[in-house]
């Protein structure tokens, strides 16, 4: 009998067609006991660091090579798909509700989600937007013009990257002279430095996998 597993963002879980609200970071077994689990990420960079749609990202899972993807627990060729879970993103079109696969080691039991390298992780805001906050406030511009480009995103929601940025990313990025521009560069380094997507917040283990077509 499968694992049902919730997950603890804003978000439901989805495993063998069934769809359950979320109720914290738990494994549940057909025993009805919970156990806990580590939860990491695998980050796909994809050249198109702008681009977010539900068929895109199922282009990129669809023709994922996962044999490719490495565990954190180093193991290769281990990884299959184990569920779904849903996520919001804020588009310039609306509040996007993305499907996000999830996949299992078989050899140690870690649950990855796979994302795509235009996300923040536990984030809302799409990267790019988040970046070019981050450089209007570091060029002296006004902060809230992305706002007027992406209208999902309100004044606290910047107010709250701007914090996160002064607090956990402006001297990282300083002390090892990364650029906020461009992207694609900015995202190499983050992974490279700091084994973390720019803006992540949260310390869990997220990993790069660079996708080709």
């Amino acid at each position: 009998m499968p694992c049902l597993l919730c997950y603890h963002n804003d978000c439901y879980i989805e495993i063998a067609g069934l769809t359950l609200e979320k109720s914290g970071l738990l494994l549940f077994t057909y025993t009805g006991n919970p156990v806990s689990i580590h939860n990491t990420m695998i980050t796909i960079f994809v050249r198109d660091c702008n681009q977010i749609s539900q068929s895109f990202y199922d282009s990129v899972i669809f023709n994922l090579q996962l044999h490719q993807l490495t565990c954190s627990c180093s193991h290769s060729a281990c990884l299959s798909v184990h569920g779904y879970y849903w996520r919001s993103v804020k588009l310039p079109s609306g509040t996007l509700r993305l499907r996000v696969c999830r996949v299992r080691c078989s050899e140690c039991g870690t649950t990855h989600a796979l994302l795509l390298s235009s996300m923040v992780p536990y984030s809302q805001v799409p990267l790019s937007d988040q970046q070019r906050i981050c450089n209007d406030y570091e060029e002296g511009r006004s902060v809230s013009m992305v706002c007027e480009s992406n209208p999902s995103i309100d004044e606290n929601n910047v107010k709250s990257i701007l914090r996160n940025y002064r607090l956990c990313w402006r001297e990282k990025l300083r002390s090892l002279r990364i650029g906020l521009f461009p992207l694609g560069n900015l995202i190499l380094s983050c992974f490279s430095d700091y084994s973390s997507q720019f803006m992540q917040i949260h310390l869990r283990v997220n990993k790069l996998f660079s996708y080709t077509t």
